[in-house]
């Protein structure tokens, strides 16, 4: 489940930080700043502790070594949780336009999206369409790597939001329910950015398919649980004139900063 982790994942003398992120455009969003280029460089053999405790955590199943692995990824992988939080800014963006959207689908009648899906449901479309159409409203759709995999996070998140609450309408989300979609696509985003950097790790491991597969969903739900927690504290300080995608930059270099603390 996910995006693929086939890649060799990013080297050494490259920015931790690339600028062509910013030209990504987010759909449906007037925030989309320019932010300042990073130009600190990436160290050679940057992800080499993480797949070491990848491997250990492969062979073992201990969640130490899944702490370590997404620690050692964090600090020296990506020079820490700060640029962990700048890297994933396309999803960190994306989470505040599902945010905005599934609010407006509630309490904004007129919104142009709410008119499409109703649309959509009157020739009767199934489930897999509906998701469709909201993930090309909020996610980019351009071929670059972060872009689809914001996209495939979206749809992985939405389908199994369903799959947990088969009749719930996504015209009509309570609040917490809005919250609990957010935690499941940020939960996929950083598992994918992860598998894409690291997750080679996993395949040249001598353990059985179907017990790396059960790793694999097990450093998943470690991963979202956190975002999970992260969520919960940053909520207290929600009001409506949150910027929202700080919230989001803030629950990634959070989270990573309790992995860090595991080294």
């Amino acid at each position: 489940m996910g995006t693929s982790s086939s890649s060799k994942g990013p080297g050494a003398g490259v920015s931790f930080d690339p600028p062509w992120l910013n030209d990504i455009v987010i759909p449906n969003q007037g925030n989309n700043t320019t932010e300042a280029p990073v130009i600190e460089i990436a160290p050679k053999a940057r992800f080499s502790n993480a797949r070491r405790s990848i491997g250990e955590y492969v062979r073992s199943g201990s969640s130490d070594c899944t702490r370590k692995a997404l620690g050692h990824y964090s600090k020296t992988g990506m020079g820490g949780a700060k640029n962990v939080a700048r890297r994933m800014r396309i999803s960190t963006k994306a989470a505040s336009g599902f945010f905005n959207t599934f609010q407006s689908l509630r309490d904004d009648n007129s919104f142009f999206l709410r008119q499409e899906l109703s649309e959509l449901k009157s020739h009767g479309a199934d489930a897999y369409e509906i998701i469709d159409l909201i993930v090309k409203h909020v996610c980019p759709n351009g071929g670059s790597v972060d872009e689809i995999l914001c996209r495939d996070s979206g749809t992985v998140a939405l389908s199994e939001f369903l799959d947990c609450n088969p009749n719930a309408d996504f015209c009509n989300l309570t609040d917490d329910q809005i919250w609990t979609l957010i935690v499941m696509f940020l939960g996929n985003a950083v598992y994918n950015r992860v598998q894409l950097d690291i997750g080679q790790a996993f395949e040249r491991q001598e353990v059985a398919y179907v017990e790396r597969v059960k790793r694999l969903n097990e450093m998943r739900d470690y991963i979202q649980s956190e975002i999970a927690a992260q969520i919960d504290i940053l909520r207290k300080s929600f009001n409506q004139h949150v910027d929202m995608n700080k919230l989001f930059q803030d629950t990634i270099k959070n989270t990573f900063e309790v992995f860090e603390v595991a080294l």
